[in-house]
């Protein structure tokens, strides 16, 4: 089903018709927002927005955004566009599509695939749909990190070892500092493989128990015992934030990474500070390939000299020695909101960055 780019627009901010009178706006809801998930150029948006404004289908209004510093402007519909996206969403779940000789209706397979009916519809035109999307029942999603990236850069290499190991692996660790772009690169991973087993994504804030984890695991399969789970209903379970947790927890994980989990995989996202007694594997496992373990560094100098391609190649190389191309501190830079960022850092470290920063080409 074709869609004009205006008919996408109403689409895409149809998800945010119920955000008028927050304090803080999703950058989803700007220009640069909607260009992304449309799939256009930031340049070809204002005139497809003066017109839908033209014909009252949406409004803009001035706000703040998460990671810029002036309020800016971001868009949002009208009622009438309200009933015109559902219009457009009614038409979609009306329209089969035939995949192998097998005919199958758009509402029902986005039941099934989770996605929002653009990155959907997106995909049936590139031909990335094939029969095994046919197969899927309806799937659990559980996601407790809902994080978009601003910029994602390189990582080419991990990209690949983490396909091979979702084809052959079960158990999967990613280590790096904070910053490093560990939850980015599990993001990246899950749009380019498009998993077809339940997702089930945790985040680890400090003090969370194993106890807590089976109680989400009962409410979503109606069981307690998390391995029996595991082996009856495939599922990619993610750990994020590992660092802090108790002995149970510990205990575990060590246990899942003996055990056979048939159809199920395990990826943990763990800081590289993390207590020795809290690591639930060891060189062995990753000898005996149990478990496969990425390290993540900072981005190679080229990569990150594209975030900040504008400020000077002097002042480029000391920003590069002082944040050993932490993808988070060069992001923060960029976006003028190092000040706020979660990494700590000595006040005259970012007081030196921002004046860095501030040297332009």
């Amino acid at each position: 089903m074709h869609l004009k780019v205006q008919e996408k627009i109403l689409l895409h901010l149809y998800d945010y018709r119920k955000y008028d009178g927050r304090y803080e706006y999703p950058v989803e809801m700007t220009q640069q927002g909607i260009a992304k998930s449309v799939g256009i150029s930031v340049t070809h948006v204002p005139r497809n927005i003066k017109k839908l404004i033209e014909e009252e289908l949406i409004y803009s209004k001035k706000g703040h955004v998460s990671g810029k510093k002036k309020r800016v402007t971001v868009y949002l519909l009208t009622s009438q566009g309200i009933s015109v996206a559902k219009e457009i969403i009614e038409s979609i779940e009306s329209q089969n599509i035939e995949i192998n000789g097998v005919k199958i209706n758009l509402g029902e397979l986005k039941k099934r695939l989770n996605m929002h009916y653009l990155e959907l519809l997106n995909k049936i035109d590139r031909g990335e749909l094939d029969e095994k999307y046919l197969s899927m029942k309806e799937r659990i999603i559980f996601k407790e990190v809902n994080m978009r990236s601003e910029f994602f850069i390189d990582r080419a290499g991990e990209l690949e070892v983490m396909k091979k190991w979702y084809a052959e692996g079960k158990f999967l660790s990613i280590v790096g500092g904070q910053g490093s772009g560990k939850t980015s690169l599990v993001n990246k991973f899950l749009e380019e493989q498009v998993p077809t087993e339940n997702i089930i994504w945790f985040n680890l804030y400090p003090g969370r128990k194993w106890a807590n984890i089976k109680e989400v695991f009962h409410t979503l399969f109606g069981g307690i015992d998390v391995l029996t789970i595991l082996k009856k209903y495939p599922t990619l379970l993610i750990f994020d934030s590992y660092f802090d947790v108790d002995d149970e927890f510990v205990s575990a994980l060590q246990s899942l990474v003996h055990e056979e989990l048939n159809a199920s995989k395990i990826i943990v996202i763990m800081r590289n500070d993390t207590p020795y007694y809290n690591r639930f594997y060891t060189l062995a496992d990753i000898a005996e390939q149990r478990v496969v373990e990425i390290r993540l560094e900072g981005l190679p100098y080229e990569h990150a000299r594209e975030i900040l391609k504008d400020v000077k190649e002097s002042a480029f190389k000391r920003i590069y020695q002082l944040s050993k191309g932490n993808p988070r501190i060069l992001v923060a830079l960029k976006n003028g909101t190092i000040d706020t960022m979660s990494i700590p850092l000595p006040p005259d470290q970012i007081h030196l960055l921002k004046y860095l920063a501030s040297q332009k080409i």
